[in-house]
């Protein structure tokens, strides 16, 4: 399957329904639809097609979001970056991944800059947002083939469909390359394992870029046809998302030790009602057993963490919400990562 069969998909099913909400805006299914159409058109129209790679440096907005799917529906590869890279970085990888368009956020003109000079094999730019450079505006480019009609590209297990960089720690970053195969099979994983039961009615608040691991999670939101929730704006305001908690039903999180810290510990979390979370999965790095202990009091037993790598996407292991103990027993599991995910074998050498 093409990954963008999931748009499609939830617009037959949920076209009247919401799958991108941030702030006042909404996006219902069936229009979010036809802007990645729009959006595959138009990457058409300058030759953009399959194995081609588009890079995509942005602040989580809407066109970030389309820009997945539009990439996947062409049979694209999807190349995001973390929008904190210096223009330098993002350069590189322009070069790593020979990126033939790139999607830039309008605060970034030095990365625009830096990458066309790095890059010969580039294209055109495109700018998200307003700004002063590039050939067009994405948004203008949507409207601009808006009613286009973009099938999804056919696909083998084994395409690629994006280039998922590691951090770099080892020197630079490198493409971990992910294809439609591999990450239907992450979907499926994610909701037997890290979010069961989810359906279209529930809600997920994002609060990590979406170039990494929100963005797998939020494909994996999407397949269910739930809507996915934008803070306002990049600074991460913890009376903010609790706000948004309350007032969509926020029923799953994807965040890291050092952010579920600050939920727990802000006095936030016992002025709103935050009773719709039902999975709060929290990966990247081990969590100290006493912030797990104030995480458990104050939100329950909704806690999930997992274990994973970016070649693997997070499928390795899980440490679900009914072995997250709040009692230092024998029951705590102290010091696990968590048991082997569904189809996953792990060993230790």
């Amino acid at each position: 399957m093409n990954l963008a069969h999931i748009v499609t998909q939830n617009a037959r099913r949920f076209g009247q329904r919401p799958g991108f909400i941030w702030g006042d805006r909404q996006w219902k299914w069936a229009e979010i639809d036809a802007q990645v159409s729009a959006l595959a058109a138009a990457l058409a129209t300058r030759g953009i097609g399959k194995g081609d790679r588009i890079l995509v440096h942005s602040k989580n907005c809407e066109a970030m979001f389309f820009s997945m799917f539009a990439a996947f529906r062409l049979g694209a590869v999807w190349v995001p970056t973390n929008f904190r890279l210096l223009p330098d970085e993002v350069a590189y990888l322009a070069t790593a991944s020979g990126a033939k368009a790139f999607l830039c956020h309008g605060d970034f003109p030095e990365h625009a800059a830096a990458v066309a000079t790095a890059e010969p094999a580039l294209g055109f730019t495109w700018r998200i947002g307003a700004g002063a450079f590039g050939e067009a505006e994405v948004g203008e480019m949507i409207a601009r083939h808006a009613g286009a009609s973009v099938a999804n590209a056919a696909v083998e297990r084994d395409d690629p469909c994006w280039f998922f960089f590691t951090s770099g720690t080892t020197g630079r970053s490198k493409a971990a390359v992910l294809t439609h195969g591999q990450m239907g099979f992450v979907v499926t994983n994610h909701l037997c394992d890290l979010l069961p039961g989810t359906t279209e009615a529930d809600a997920s608040l994002v609060v990590a870029p979406l170039s990494h691991g929100a963005g797998v999670h939020q494909l994996v939101i999407s397949a269910r046809g739930a809507p996915t929730i934008l803070l306002p704006s990049e600074r991460f305001d913890v009376d903010e998302a609790y706000r948004l908690i309350a007032r969509h039903r926020i029923t799953n999180i994807f965040t890291v030790p050092t952010i579920l810290k600050m939920l727990v510990e802000h006095p936030a979390v016992d002025t709103h009602d935050h009773s719709s979370l039902r999975y709060v999965i929290y990966a990247g790095a081990p969590m100290y057993r006493e912030d797990q202990k104030a995480a458990l009091a104050k939100l329950g037993k909704v806690i999930v963490q997992y274990f994973g790598l970016g070649e693997v996407t997070g499928n390795i292991t899980v440490l679900p919400p009914a072995l997250h103990d709040p009692e230092d027993g024998p029951n705590a599991r102290i010091g696990t990562c968590g048991f082997e995910r569904t189809g996953m074998q792990v060993q230790i050498q």
